[in-house]
């Protein structure tokens, strides 16, 4: 007799990476990734809760009071256009209005992106996921898990799952803000698209966190791939000079409107209007650059009518023909030759000087940061599309329809668009002058002032010590390894021919002059072109 053989016993099957990966993040610190969001999204709530706060004269015995929750609502609708989000107002109609009109319907919808608002928060979530990253180091120094090349805590993928908890954990937040901020007061409703400011703050955070929690494999990814290397310095570049221009374009701004009482005379509400202002600096920001650029501000407004009355008269304000539209369309633009009508020659010329200085700006500090020709006009090619990135969102419109039912069955609509922004196609033609200009103007600056710019050094390739250089009697040469990425900037050397320095030193004259030639050169180069295109196109 024979014992029977045992059924062979299942061996589980391992779970795919793509699951593994996602078991990890689901089964990892959760607590460390809700503090790291609560930055965020505590900013958010604390920024509708101080909009909220006043009451902006209103009295519990209006018909249309407003309460705090309902200002809670219309607040968080308002600050989630940042990430995104939609500002709709809606009345449904449905009868039981007094007047000629007993019925009516209309629905109004807000587009703008207040960038305060999105600098903020971007702001609020770095220093949230850097106190992560911090914290989950300290454990693992702690645990002594770390090791060179790792993660944070030691694996290669740790700080890719934290950065899905965080990113959940944000979006699943700014979601549930979403839908609370759609309140309805009266008849009137507002919609805050919560799904799209969703579908922002994922993005955002995605590459906030997932850029901090792993830029040390990021750093070593990119120390043996010298394209997406230079690309990537580019990119930081181009990203610190665009920071460096708004802020000074900021600045600016807000001097000149605090300094003009004529238009805080003429505001009738008692909420400040600087206030307002904050809001929307940076948009007022990207204005300002591409005025002083020679771009134009453009506005524009239309509106279109549809009735069926024939006893309306169509030549009046409020007239309605028998069939197919009426309405309207204006236009108009303000750039330098209606700036300088409106103040005066000087202020041109204070534009044309801003202009400069922050083309200057972007050249320099590319000319710096930069390894050679090529990466300084990628830099530049960044922020050309970066300027154009924000010129495009960065803009007002409004947009307002509806319909009514008067005595006697008569029906009409009206539909109505406002829109306020940069002349996008002027926008691209003058910052690609200005931009490019100054890409090929600020390095010779940089050399004739005697300042140093930033080389890396090519990584050395790692040599193998086996191979086909062996095999046929060639003693094969011991490998070098890469260098590990450092985290300090790298060594400043000079760049250009290596000779030696002169005896003495250049006069002060000189560098005076050198100064003044070059910044009557993107004048001349940019303003010049700037004017002569303007004229050209009047």
């Amino acid at each position: 007799m024979y014992a029977p053989v045992p059924a062979p016993v299942p061996v589980p099957a391992r779970p795919s990476p793509v699951g593994g990966f996602l078991g990890r993040a689901f089964r990892g610190d959760w607590g460390g990734s809700a503090a790291a969001a609560l930055w965020p999204v505590g900013l958010l709530l604390a920024a509708a809760l101080a909009l909220a706060v006043p009451s902006y004269d209103q009295s519990a015995t209006d018909d249309y009071f407003v309460g705090f929750g309902d200002r809670m609502g219309l607040a968080l609708a308002a600050l989630l256009q940042g990430l995104g989000g939609g500002f709709t107002i809606s009345e449904s109609g449905g009868g039981g209005f007094a007047g000629d009109y007993p019925d009516a319907e209309g629905a109004l919808t807000l587009t703008l992106v207040p960038l305060t608002v999105t600098v903020l928060f971007l702001g609020a979530l770095f220093l949230g996921v850097r106190q992560l990253r911090t914290r989950m180091l300290t454990r693992a120094a702690y645990a002594g898990a770390g090791a060179p090349g790792a993660g944070p805590v030691g694996g290669r993928t740790t700080g890719l799952e934290a950065a899905v908890r965080v990113t959940l954990l944000v979006t699943a937040a700014v979601l549930l803000l979403g839908l609370f901020a759609q309140p309805d007061i009266a008849r009137v409703e507002v919609s805050a698209s919560p799904w799209s400011a969703a579908l922002g703050a994922l993005l955002l955070t995605a590459a906030v966190s997932a850029g901090l929690l792993q830029r040390d494999d990021l750093a070593a990814w990119l120390a043996v791939r010298p394209g997406p290397r230079t690309l990537f310095r580019a990119t930081g570049t181009a990203v610190r000079a665009m920071a460096v221009v708004l802020a000074l374009c900021s600045l600016v701004t807000f001097v000149l409107l605090a300094a003009n009482d004529e238009w805080q005379a003429e505001w009738e509400e008692d909420l400040n209007p600087l206030l307002l202002v904050l809001i929307v600096l940076p948009n007022l920001a990207v204005h300002l650059l591409g005025l002083s650029w020679g771009a134009s501000v453009q506005g524009e407004a239309g509106r279109t009518r549809y009735g069926d009355d024939t006893s309306y008269d169509p030549s009046g304000d409020y007239g309605l023909v028998e069939s197919g539209p009426y309405g309207g369309y204006e236009r108009e633009s303000f750039g330098l030759p209606e700036l300088g009508d409106a103040v005066n020659s000087w202020s041109v010329v204070g534009a044309l000087t801003l202009g400069a200085v922050c083309a200057l700006t972007l050249g320099i500090i590319a000319a710096r940061r930069s390894s050679g020709r090529g990466e300084q006009l990628l830099a530049a090619g960044v922020f050309f599309g970066l300027f154009l990135l924000l010129a495009g969102i960065s803009g007002f419109g409004m947009e307002a329809s509806g319909s009514a039912t008067a005595e006697f069955t008569t029906e009409f609509s009206v539909a109505g668009e406002v829109e306020a922004g940069l002349d996008l196609p002027e926008a691209l033609l003058f910052s690609l002058l200005w931009i490019f200009a100054a890409a090929f103007l600020a390095p010779y600056l940089v050399q004739m002032t005697g300042a140093r710019t930033a080389v890396i050094a090519p990584p050395i390739p790692a040599m193998p010590s086996h191979g086909p250089a062996t095999a046929h009697g060639v003693p094969s040469q011991p490998s070098v390894p890469a260098p590990a990425p450092a985290s300090h900037e790298p060594p400043l050397v000079e760049l250009g021919h290596h000779h030696l320095p002169p005896a003495e030193p250049p006069k002060s004259r000189s560098r005076a002059l050198i100064w003044a030639l070059t910044i009557a050169a993107a004048f001349v180069i940019g303003g010049g072109g700037a004017a002569t295109i303007l004229l050209w196109q009047r």
